[in-house]
């Protein structure tokens, strides 16, 4: 339940990011519009494919790619470690938020662990999110369900329909062509009466299917175009890259601006093939001549789906007539102007360095998300009941994540990260930060095997996630003594430690009484 919660963060803030990026191409496709050839046209929506995979990919990728800069209080979301906050990617607390006073109004504690309420009038509950989550997520399957089964319904329609033998002319045009054109033997002709324009379908192995109602309506030029059209789709993996836009849109089925990119990419993808046909100028008058012809015999009524069809609609195909009309060859200067703007457009649309001058949540966090080659000092207090502990961790840990107060992106809820979370290596040693006795060594739910080790009567320090446990209740510790192994039981997202640090019962910031060093063995 929490990765898929995550996930719909995730996709939330993504999703808005991606409508920029949308309007951003559609910017610059406007602005360059006599500028650039069809096909660069239909390569800047490639940014769209990469910003909306982004999210999917495993690790903090999404997060340094963002473009969309969040305010630091919404920042990514935590791990969840039983405090109601959810952490993948370190995250940066602004100076002053981890000491908040106490509200008697909102029940709120300095130091402490108790969840503040927001004031957002627009504060979501738990419930909620979950449910919204699952809402999401079962539309991402019922849109993945839904092509599948049409994809499977075409295919057994076309292994039921008897074969049509393909006049012998056609047959060996479609191989002259498919020969000149470079592409492998593995792509077929087919007459069909289950689609009415022609189209390519399949994915290992496609097929170009033509309607049989078209036998005899076109001259052996009009054929060359419309079988040029169909292979520059086969040529450009038109199909893949369908495919893989189709399924990345409905993680957004939400969101109409992705499905308006997705149509418009669509749309130069068709213009795309239209210029590789043009690219002999001798196929201008027949090819345009040819979508009049199907037009007229009333194509584009029946399609494929999950294949790439000959037209579009009424609107669509006369921007296709004008533009073949007055079509000319790309120069090597535009072709340049084309790669210089993708190049541009990635930068500008992709890293957040770009998009915002306040530092990366990793520059913000510099000591705490760097590997703990040096030393990290305690800092000294007058305290009489003061202690200094020294915890020893593994060769290349980090700090992942810091002690202090969280914005959930989503619900607004204000919630207290009550330690440091350490990431590292499975299984490798966790030892007492100081001496004192073991007052529970057992499993704590969302915080996994846990051991919490008492100090003095002030001072207590506390250890999560645990993958074994080698102390047990009572037992005397030194500084430095093996306690545990690193792991991830609980809520937890991967092996990391949680260390907490709690003075007269109250969670406190770690930093300023614990001195971290790293075993370089």
């Amino acid at each position: 339940m929490e990765i898929m919660i995550r996930l719909f963060e995730r996709t939330l803030i993504n999703s808005m990011e991606a409508a920029a990026v949308v309007i951003a191409i559609l910017l610059l496709s406007w602005l360059f519009r006599k500028k650039l050839s069809p096909g660069w046209h239909y390569a800047l929506w490639m940014l769209l494919l990469v910003k909306l995979l982004l999210p999917l990919l495993p690790g903090n990728l999404e997060s340094q790619l963002r473009w969309i800069s969040l305010p630091d209080s919404i920042e990514a979301s935590v791990h969840d470690d039983g405090n109601g906050i959810r952490n993948s990617d370190p995250v940066a607390v602004p100076a002053g938020v981890t000491d908040i006073p106490s509200n008697s109004a909102t029940g709120s504690t300095d130091g402490g662990t108790v969840t503040e309420p927001s004031a957002a009038a627009w504060q979501l509950s738990d419930d909620v999110i979950r449910i919204s989550a699952i809402v999401w997520l079962s539309g991402v399957a019922l849109i993945w369900l839904l092509l599948s089964v049409g994809h499977l319904r075409t295919s057994l329609a076309f292994r039921k329909e008897a074969r049509i033998p393909i006049p012998r002319e056609l047959d060996e045009l479609f191989t002259k062509i498919r020969a000149s054109s470079g592409i492998h033997s593995r792509v077929g002709l087919r007459l069909t009466r289950l689609v009415s324009a022609p189209a390519l379908f399949g994915i290992r192995s496609p097929v170009v299917l033509i309607p049989r109602e078209v036998l005899g309506h076109l001259t052996e030029a009009e054929w060359e175009c419309v079988i040029r059209h169909e292979l520059a789709h086969c040529q450009r993996r038109d199909i893949p890259i369908n495919l893989l836009a189709y399924l990345l849109a409905s993680v957004h089925w939400f969101n109409p601006a992705v499905w308006f990119g997705l149509q418009r990419m669509r749309i130069d993808q068709e213009n795309a093939c239209d210029a590789t046909v043009l690219s002999s100028s001798e196929l201008k008058e027949p090819y345009a001549a040819s979508i009049v012809k199907l037009l007229e015999i009333g194509a584009s009524q029946k399609t494929v789906t999950a294949g790439v069809g000959f037209f579009g609609n009424k609107k669509q195909i006369k921007r296709r007539i004008v533009m073949i009309r007055d079509y000319q060859p790309s120069k090597k200067k535009i072709s340049l102007i084309g790669l210089s703007l993708l190049l541009a457009a990635a930068v500008l649309t992709l890293p957040s360095a770009f998009a915002d001058s306040k530092p990366a949540p990793s520059e913000q966090i510099e000591e705490a998300a760097q590997p703990l080659a040096e030393i990290i000092p305690a800092a000294k207090t007058s305290d009489e009941s003061a202690i200094e502990f020294s915890l020893q961790l593994p060769k290349g840990s980090k700090i992942s994540s810091p002690f202090g107060y969280r914005i959930h992106p989503v619900s607004a809820k204000k919630s207290l990260h009550d330690g440091i979370d350490i990431a590292g290596k499975k299984g490798t040693d966790i030892v007492a930060a100081a001496g004192g006795k073991v007052v529970l060594a057992e499993s704590v739910s969302a915080k996994g095997l846990t051991v919490t080790i008492e100090h003095n009567k002030v001072w207590s320090t506390e250890y999560r996630h645990l993958d074994k446990l080698s102390v047990k209740e009572g037992d005397e510790v030194k500084e430095g003594d093996l306690i545990g192994l690193m792991g991830s039981t609980g809520n937890s997202t991967g092996p990391h430690l949680h260390f907490s640090v709690l003075k007269n019962g109250e969670y406190v910031d770690p930093n300023p009484v614990t001195t971290i060093r790293v075993n370089e063995k």
